[in-house]
């Protein structure tokens, strides 16, 4: 059981809680009725949002708000296969990215080619990434063999909250797919395992790590997992 006890979103009067300031008490319980324990709030799983009563003391309740939700933007893994024969998809994806409004230092990118295909084209547009300092890279596909490959890709994407893997073909609104994914995970709370937008899936990196040596294939492990969620409360999708 967790509890909002030493926290500074906790307003107390008298010795009992009156309300969370954050207004997240209500994404934290299974049930609308408040629980309590010594005159303080109880709620069923982890609050992102707890702070202890000291933090930023000088700040104002807003104030430290917005900076708790700053801090809590998920970080996004992107992994570009740069599969078409159109060169102007890969450019097109990578657009996206670099104008999207969303903290840059949650956002890093791996372009994954053929280094025979490449040539110039994506130092390029790794630049151009770089440029609006957003972290990237490219892994150059040096042998066949998929686990090597993917491995190099996602130590690069380590830091990541959420991990996408598409096609440079791929059909997605990035800007759409990153603001849905915070608002759920960081402004709601909720434990969504599997963002889906167009044809891209974004998914929990825990729920990666623990399933991909099943697999030792994104693409085939993106699948089984994607049929695992369809129909549960851990997939969202993002119309």
């Amino acid at each position: 059981m967790y509890n909002c006890k030493n926290c500074c979103f906790a307003k107390i009067e008298d010795g009992h809680q009156e309300k969370c300031l954050a207004d997240k008490y209500k994404y934290l319980q299974n049930d609308t009725h408040v629980k309590t324990e010594d005159g303080i709030f109880t709620y069923d799983r982890l609050c992102l949002y707890k702070r202890d009563d000291e933090w930023q003391k000088n700040k104002t309740v807003q104030e430290k708000l917005e900076l708790a939700r700053d801090q809590l933007f998920p970080n996004i893994g992107v992994c570009i296969d740069d599969d078409s024969k159109n060169l102007d998809d890969l450019e097109n994806i990578i657009d996206q990215i670099s104008n999207v409004d969303y903290p840059v230092n949650k956002i890093a990118v791996v372009i994954y080619s053929t280094y025979n295909k490449s040539g110039a084209r994506i130092p390029k547009l790794l630049s151009k990434l770089r440029v609006k300092k957003i972290l990237c890279h490219a892994v150059f596909i040096v042998e066949d063999n998929i686990f090597e490959n993917e491995t190099s890709v996602f130590k690069k994407l380590s830091d990541a909250t959420f991990l996408t893997k598409i096609s440079s073909k791929t059909k997605v609104n990035l800007q759409k797919s990153l603001d849905e994914i915070n608002k759920k995970s960081n402004d709601e709370l909720k434990r969504i395992l599997v963002f889906k937008n167009e044809d891209a899936l974004f998914i929990n990196k825990t729920y990666v790590s623990r399933f991909y040596l099943e697999y030792l294939d994104y693409n085939k492990m993106q699948d089984a997992i994607f049929n695992k969620v369809i129909d549960t409360e851990f997939l969202h999708t993002i119309i």
